[in-house]
């Protein structure tokens, strides 16, 4: 049934995994529901940037099946990523455990760094070390610098007359989303320990937020510690200068939720992409950085209870978000699963919206009889 309905969306994230949410757009193209306001975080920023630029499900379907994710070469860990040897050399000393990444990255911090490059005295306390140990582990090395993601997207978007958010605005002005942008995305700043909403808060740094560039906005909500590097700027207030560390914002929330205003007219549709992650680190490079990965990822958000709201639950177990050098059957399996996913939920949503048109016109039409019409 082809509802014509609006609703909001929230994607987490999820890396590669995020193919899944073509499955997911391709079913509520099928049943009429369109997306107004859009939230991201991570590969959820990547699609949440890309439907809010015009793409349609068969369209994102080609790009991403003929994007060469290979490009993303994950060989040779131990030396791109230096934490990861000096994480074995932690456990040398010490019995591995499921807890030992923890309490690697909760350990005192005793180098040296910078005045302008230190954490914000109010933020020290709380959390401290572990944001400290991220910060100077991934500036040791990363797997990536995401310059190949970033210009990825930047092409993609700029097929759709997209380059900064004041050609993404058109979206519904409300409360959370005071300029009315058709999508905005999360990321954390290492350095304050805040999550941040792009491009809203780039006011904070004494940027205009109309003027980022969609593509640097989810470049920095999809860094990944470990996986990509931080993207660092500075800033300068009174006279002191400060150098921030913009990471991924599913570090302290992997489903901002919380970013978009609550609405009876049009319902939420939260999406997850669940599973895949290891219950158990093997000690081997690539074992132990998905499990660097998984240990910081949704460590500090509360989870809010939102009115209006419809959760899909996608089951990516079989793929890894590390899992780069995907064939076309892994990437069918995760396209299949956001369409598997979103059909109960949608027609679940669809027969919700139905009943309540069915009562609203019979309301009316009581109304009307009663009146002599």
């Amino acid at each position: 049934m082809n509802m014509n309905l609006n609703a909001n969306l929230v994607l987490g994230g999820g890396g590669i995994k995020g193919i899944a949410y073509v499955g997911m757009l391709e079913e509520a193209e099928n049943r009429g529901i369109y997306f107004r306001n859009i939230s991201g975080v991570s590969a959820g920023a990547i699609a949440g940037a890309c439907i809010a630029a015009g793409y349609q499900s068969k369209e994102l379907k080609k790009e991403f099946y003929e994007f060469d994710f290979g490009k993303l070469n994950i060989d040779t860990i131990a030396e791109k990523v230096p934490v990861i040897e000096r994480y074995m050399e932690f456990c040398s000393s010490t019995r591995f455990t499921d807890k030992s990444i923890y309490s690697f990255l909760n350990m005192p911090y005793e180098d040296k760094v910078r005045k302008e490059e230190s954490l914000d005295d109010d933020f020290s306390l709380y959390r401290g070390n572990f944001f400290k140990n991220i910060v100077k582990f991934s500036k040791q090395g990363c797997l990536f610098d995401g310059d190949l993601l970033e210009e990825w997207v930047y092409k993609l978007l700029a097929r759709k007359g997209i380059r900064t958010f004041a050609d993404l605005r058109g979206g519904v002005a409300d409360y959370a989303n005071p300029m009315g942008y058709k999508v905005r995305m999360t990321a954390v700043d290492a350095k304050r320990g805040k999550v941040i909403v792009l491009p809203d808060d780039m006011k904070y740094y004494g940027f205009d937020p109309d003027k980022l560039e969609v593509a640097k906005a989810v470049r920095m909500s999809s860094s990944v510690p470990f996986a990509f590097k931080p993207v660092e700027f500075y800033t300068n207030t009174g006279g002191k200068t400060k150098k921030h560390y913009i990471i991924d914002g599913g570090v302290l929330d992997s489903l901002p939720v919380w970013t978009i205003s609550p609405s009876m007219r049009r319902p939420m549709i939260a999406c997850q992409l669940k599973g895949g992650n290891p219950k158990k680190v093997a000690f081997d490079p690539l074992s132990l950085l998905k499990g660097f990965i998984t240990a910081v990822h949704d460590i500090g958000v509360p989870k809010y209870i939102v009115r209006n709201c419809y959760f899909i639950s996608i089951n990516t177990s079989k793929v890894s978000f590390l899992d780069f050098n995907l064939s076309d059957e892994d990437k069918e399996y995760l396209y299949k699963a956001g369409k598997k996913a979103s059909i109960p939920v949608f027609n679940r949503l669809i027969y919700v919206k139905s009943m309540e048109r069915l009562n609203l016109f019979g309301r009316i039409r009581y109304l009307l009889s009663a009146r002599g019409f």
